[in-house]
């Protein structure tokens, strides 16, 4: 009985197995293929092109399909030459053009960089470009988008003409996951432009991450406010962010503009990340969802953390309530495709700690309804510019349609939860605690008035004539 094999290997070699005086079998030639070809993890964990195409799952969610297309520019081959985004096309040529006029030499010095590059360029996009672009197109290509990048991170783009909301589209286009630049051509072209240390360029890569993750204004109670004014420490060293710095970031190992901001706002600390679950565990998961709502019934209570990381989330209980400290979140026509674009880039990196994508089906299992939303605005966790409560609901409903998380992520911060909702006791008292505190106030109502007028009765007899000062002759005999 023959079985045929749909995995076909490299044609049979003598050399592979000199020991070996028989033929080679298509079994034999098989399973050499697979143990020859087989690469080890420490070596590489990516399957694919340091810039993906979005995965397929991702993409036939019908609601998300416009989240990963450019609305105005395209950045790379994959979207290069379309006739909607032709405007922008014009404009990268307007401005290289300037720029050529202006720095000549630099410009050429440019150039000839992307050209020296143009092998590795091509190599971190999908495989079906090969043939699409000669080097030279390529290099063309590289060297437009390139300068239109750093015209934007320098803040000249605002400077054209453009609409504000043009403005914003921009932003939100750079951050796609298929609309990507490598990064060693953005950093090779912004050192020769600016001619200035690496640690001073990221300082422009952090402005623009500003404007696409702002942390929502919270309210302040007046305790904290006086605490700021005595202190007299600026703001911003009182409210930190536990994102790593630009120093500590490895800028040579980084692929693009996308990967960059994963690793500023999703990656964590070490110390605190094992909390969220770094390896996929299938023996614990929460199979208990609660909402907002439903969780604020049992004595839990939300607050803002100052903390820019998506994915540093605590619990923090006391003796009968408990705190969910979640970062803030502003919420715009940008925030759902920043999102499923980290999510499709979390996917093809094989990030197996899947921190993005589990911080976005957790706070789908904490948002149900538009009462939830509404709940999360009043404590300053979200901030929303984008429809009604409840369509900002749908939109957390839509963004997990096909998001599969890391069970054992936040494991820590469910089991407290967890641990809270089951606790029996402190479901008692929450449920007494109305007629508690109502016996507690009537009865101490009554014994402060009981007390009160025994207080004044005694004051009163004390002025009476004749109370502690007897005149009975044997008064000294009383008190010597």
């Amino acid at each position: 009985m023959s079985v045929a094999l749909n995995i076909q290997g490299p044609p049979c070699s003598p050399s592979r197995s000199p020991s070996r005086s028989r033929s080679c079998s298509t079994g034999d030639q098989w399973l050499d293929f697979l143990t020859e070809s087989r690469e080890p993890d420490e070596v590489s964990k990516r399957m694919g092109p340091m810039i993906p195409r979005v995965p397929s799952e991702f993409r036939e969610v019908e609601e998300n399909k416009d989240c990963y297309e450019p609305r105005v520019v395209s950045i790379g081959p994959y979207h290069h030459g379309k006739k909607e985004l032709e405007k922008m096309e014009r404009l990268k040529s307007k401005l290289a053009g300037q720029f050529v006029q202006k720095e000549r030499s630099i410009a050429e010095e440019m150039y000839r960089k992307v050209e020296e590059l143009v092998g590795y360029a091509r190599g971190c996009y999908a495989e079906e470009l090969k043939h699409q672009f000669n080097d030279e197109k390529f290099t063309q290509m590289m060297f437009l988008d390139g300068n239109f990048l750093l015209e934007f991170l320098d803040g000249k783009l605002e400077k054209q003409k453009l609409r504000n909301e043009e403005v914003a589209l921009v932003r939100r286009d750079l951050f796609l996951l298929e609309n990507q630049l490598p990064f060693g051509v953005l950093l090779s072209l912004m050192r020769l432009r600016f001619r200035i240390e690496d640690q001073h360029l990221m300082a422009m890569f952090e402005h623009v991450f500003e404007h696409i993750h702002a942390i929502p204004l919270q309210r302040q109670s007046c305790g904290e406010i006086i605490s700021k004014c005595l202190s007299k420490m600026p703001i911003a060293l009182i409210v930190r962010s536990k994102s790593p710095s630009s120093e500590d970031i490895p800028y040579d190992i980084v692929d693009h503009l996308i990967e960059l901001f994963y690793i500023k706002f999703i990656m964590i600390e070490p110390q605190t990340r094992s909390d969220l679950g770094t390896r996929w565990h299938w023996g614990t998961s929460w199979n208990r969802y609660h909402s907002v709502n439903e969780l604020k019934k049992v004595g839990i209570h939300f607050k803002p953390s100052n903390t820019k990381v998506f994915p540093d989330v605590k619990f923090k209980p006391t003796l009968v309530l408990g705190a969910l400290h979640i970062p803030p979140l502003s919420i715009d026509d940008s925030t759902k495709p920043l999102l499923l674009n980290l999510a499709a880039y979390e996917e093809c990196s094989g990030e197996y700690s899947g921190l993005l994508t589990s911080y976005v089906c957790f706070m789908r299992s904490l948002i149900d309804q538009g009462e939830d939303v509404k709940e999360l605005r009043s404590r300053g966790i979200l901030r929303t510019t984008l429809g009604s409560d409840d369509e900002i609901a749908q939109l957390f409903k839509e963004m997990t349609t096909n998001l599969v998380p890391n069970p054992s992520a936040f494991m820590e911060v469910k089991n407290g939860v967890e641990s809270h909702y089951r606790s029996t006791w402190k479901r008692w008292i929450l449920d007494h605690w109305a007629p508690i505190s109502t016996a507690v106030v009537k009865y101490s109502f009554i014994y402060g008035f009981v007390v009160s007028a025994i207080q004044a009765y005694l004051a009163e007899t004390r002025k009476k004539p004749g109370f502690g000062n007897c005149s009975c002759p044997n008064a000294t005999q009383i008190h010597p």
